[in-house]
């Protein structure tokens, strides 16, 4: 078994280990955070809670291969009342009332001949100001 997928495996085992969860930590206004399906945080010194539900789409151009557009990872969140459907490459953000909701990248990357299963996807997210 090759390295690559050992972590794989190790990662998405670590992945399945707890269910959904409350809103766990405060995150920073402006700093970047990572979530994993069915996490949620409270940006600190607002009422602002932002949860991660599932990436609901994955066509980026893997890693090891040579493709003529980039593709997109569409993640659904939940940003206080809101849902939002933030796209990895052409529309990562959002504005939610008075905050900017902006995706900077969906792990892990996408390698040719392999699946991510859902519980292992995380989005990196920020929250500023708008």
């Amino acid at each position: 078994m090759d390295w690559r997928a050992l972590g794989l495996i190790a990662w998405a085992a670590v992945a399945c280990s707890s269910g959904p969860t409350g809103p766990s930590e405060d995150v920073p206004l402006g700093r970047e955070f990572t979530l994993r399906p069915g996490e949620s945080v409270t940006i600190e010194s607002t009422d602002l809670i932002v949860s991660f539900e599932k990436v609901t789409e994955d066509s980026r151009c893997p890693a090891d291969v040579t493709c003529v557009w980039a593709g997109d990872a569409v993640v659904v969140l939940r940003v206080g009342e809101a849902s939002l459907e933030l796209r990895s490459t052409t529309a990562p953000e959002s504005v939610v009332g008075a905050y900017r909701v902006r995706l900077e990248r969906v792990e892990p990357y996408v390698y040719g001949g392999r699946q991510i299963p859902p519980e292992a996807y995380r989005a990196v997210l920020r929250v500023t100001r708008s």
